[in-house]
């Protein structure tokens, strides 16, 4: 089909080019807890993680609100986010030691590694926990954080930059 002169393939090239400005953000990319360490070798950044469930919603609208946060993509580079279920099955290695999904009842169960990052008191979800280079606990905060209190901690995150 042809419109006016122009061929199917120009119209659709034109349509992405369109609607690259939407297409083309980029968005927070997390990375998954297993590469890490790796990654920690490499280059050493703050860690900044979201411990959550499948099952919390409140974990869920954060988790939009990220992808939907400029200011996230912004200082994206200065850190590695991970989004960690704190009810995964998986076992994990972390900083060299072992973690592993620890059943509290018939159906249910926590992971070691979530309840090493929460520390001591009750596991809440969402939980943010910021590590610095050397693993060191900078940053621990149960709840949904508002854009201006994730603006504040992005904002700290850049600060620890040499």
């Amino acid at each position: 089909m042809k419109i006016t002169g122009l061929s199917k393939s120009y119209i659709v090239w034109l349509v992405l080019i369109g609607l690259s400005p939407w297409y083309g953000k980029a968005q927070p990319q997390a990375v998954n807890i297993t590469e890490v360490d790796s990654l920690m070798e490499q280059q050493a950044k703050p860690i900044l993680f979201l411990l959550s469930t499948d099952w919390c919603t409140y974990c869920q609208m954060q988790q939009n609100q990220i992808q939907k946060n400029p200011d996230f993509v912004e200082y994206g580079d200065l850190f590695y986010f991970v989004i960690f279920d704190a009810e995964s099955k998986a076992d994990i290695s972390f900083r060299g030691q072992p973690y592993s999904f620890r059943p509290t009842g018939k159906n249910t169960g926590t992971h070691e590694l979530a309840r090493a990052l929460n520390g001591p008191g009750t596991l809440a979800f969402p939980t943010w926990v910021l590590l610095d280079q050397q693993y060191q606990v900078l940053f621990r905060h149960d709840g949904v954080l508002t854009a201006k209190q994730l603006k504040k901690l992005l904002d700290a995150i850049a600060g620890l930059q040499p």
